[in-house]
């Protein structure tokens, strides 16, 4: 007979499943007195009766494990673009994977995910700061264990970053819910953090430089490999993750064009963002001459890059904003915008 019993000192719902196996399950969270455990307790079991008289009822135990829902949402999305799937993918692996994916996913709690977003605020969580550290040795191998600690160290997640894995977490949640897999969202109601930056320290949708203030721009940068490849952005439409990964071999000096065949993302050469973005690009006369002059003096790349590092591996992404155009931006006395904002329109 179905009841709330005490259990090894809790009060707990004790009942049959739909299959006749004996199940006993005590209420979940903190509560302030034996009464309010009870009550839960009393809620728990009429949930569970339910869960059982529908034919539905599912124990904890063989309730999947948040890496395993990952598994099976990218796989039931067969309609999504390649580069959202990428996208996902990528959140998954470096963030929500490492942190949550052990957990039996109907145990996540609206504090688990509260704490999640307070841990990212701070820097990387160690999980997380684990994986990253094995991406970086992974994409170079010449760096010692020490070297890619102490980048993965100085990494702390933006804003939108922290929000865009929020938001994938609802998801993700919501297809458990859709299984059953969990009686609630615990993601759901878990605010975003705003963005507290100053207007000018944010990139603008749509903020695109006009032709004169990338002029300015180009005229505030010293010669080197962040001007080059912000310079062939301006004049090609290319994207900050395709011109990172350009070879030399991509470009074709009789007839004025570079080839866009590849990208650099999450520290890996991969396939442009989609078949479209595989592309020929015309570029003007004088840019086809400041490559030239620029291939004479670059460094050496065993990848064989038109923009490599000093190391002859592919740009940061990061150090490329940091260290190059945003402050050439600061210098030209020009607003903050993105990479892709740097291409000429007229």
């Amino acid at each position: 007979m179905a009841t709330v019993r005490k259990h090894r000192g809790r009060w707990c719902a004790d009942f049959r499943d739909q299959h006749g196996c004996r199940r006993i399950e005590v209420p979940r969270g903190a509560f302030e007195n034996v009464a309010q455990e009870k009550l839960a307790a009393q809620a728990l079991l009429s949930k569970r009766l339910a869960e059982v008289s529908r034919g539905q009822h599912q124990p904890l135990s063989q309730r999947p494990t948040f890496s395993e829902v990952c598994t099976r949402y990218l796989e039931s999305k067969v309609n999504l673009r390649p580069s959202t799937v990428r996208s996902y993918r990528g959140l998954i692996e470096c963030y929500l994977d490492p942190y949550f994916g052990k957990w039996k996913v109907q145990t996540i709690s609206p504090t688990d995910v509260e704490r999640f977003r307070f841990e990212l605020t701070q820097g990387l969580p160690a999980p997380i700061a684990k994986t990253f550290t094995e991406r970086r040795l992974s994409a170079n191998p010449k760096w010692s264990k020490a070297r890619a600690t102490l980048e993965t160290a100085r990494m702390k997640p933006g804003v939108r970053t922290i929000n865009q894995a929020l938001t994938l977490l609802v998801m993700l949640l919501n297809y458990a819910s859709k299984h059953r897999w969990v009686d609630s969202n615990a993601a759901e109601h878990v605010e975003r953090l705003r963005d507290t930056r100053s207007p000018d320290e944010q990139a603008i949708d749509g903020n695109i430089l006009s032709p004169d203030e990338i002029r300015r721009l180009l005229d505030a940068m010293p010669e080197g490999v962040y001007r080059m490849i912000v310079q062939t952005a301006a004049f090609s439409g290319g994207r900050q993750s395709e011109l990172i990964a350009l070879q030399w071999g991509d470009i074709d000096w009789s007839s004025k064009q570079i080839y866009i065949r590849r990208a650099w993302r999450e520290g890996r050469i991969t396939l442009p963002k989609s078949r479209s973005s595989t592309r020929r690009i015309d570029l003007p006369e004088f840019l086809m001459h400041e490559l030239k002059k620029w291939k004479l003096r670059c460094p050496k790349s065993e990848l064989d890059l038109v923009f490599p590092n000093e190391a002859g591996r592919p740009l940061s992404h990061s150090n490329l904003l940091a260290r190059g155009l945003y402050p050439a931006l600061r210098r030209a006395g020009l607003r903050r915008v993105r990479f892709c904002d740097t291409a000429m329109r007229a």
